[in-house]
């Protein structure tokens, strides 16, 4: 798991009040029961995290931590994989 996946992970946990070992990185998000409001708040986290905008849909067109984070990485490149480092 990279570190950008796990950090993707803790952030979910933390939204979820959920251990981060009970969250895939392959699993949707809304098979592992993120709602919109869920969603929100993890679209949130990441916003301050890594200091750009993270639009909702964005969850819904990467389902998964895998998929997001590799989104992220072309996206925001370096900045996404410092927040990453620093938080995993």
């Amino acid at each position: 798991m990279s570190n950008r996946e796990q950090w993707l992970r803790n952030a979910m946990a933390d939204v979820m009040q959920i251990e981060p070992a009970q969250i895939s990185v392959e699993q949707s998000f809304a098979e592992q029961g993120v709602d919109s409001l869920m969603g929100l708040r993890l679209t949130r986290a990441l916003q301050d995290d890594l200091g750009v905008e993270i639009e909702l849909e964005w969850l819904f067109d990467y389902p998964n931590i895998r998929e997001l984070a590799g989104y992220l990485d072309s996206q925001f490149g370096e900045r996404a994989e410092e927040s990453a480092a620093t938080t995993a």
